[in-house]
């Protein structure tokens, strides 16, 4: 899978602009424009709220997601 043009498609299917996509997902436009160009300096966390105003959705998989996301939690916490 191809995720920036997964999200290029999208956005444009719902006839919006970077900028737009970034506002509603409550980011920046360049972590819109990180995530198009196949930037690896966005958080997962932002990839998310990305995907959910385009109504698409990621699952992790694997043998040790729940013990990762449970790392992910604390941090957030934390903050």
């Amino acid at each position: 899978m191809n995720l920036p043009s997964l999200v290029r498609f999208h956005r444009k299917a719902a006839d919006l602009s970077q900028i737009e996509l970034a506002a509603l997902a409550n980011v920046s436009r360049k972590v819109v424009q990180c995530v198009e160009s196949g930037g690896d300096q966005v958080s997962w966390k932002n990839v998310q709220s990305v995907l959910a105003v385009l109504n698409v959705s990621l699952t992790p998989t694997g043998p040790l997601v729940l013990q990762w996301q449970a790392g992910v939690e604390h941090e957030d916490q934390k903050a």
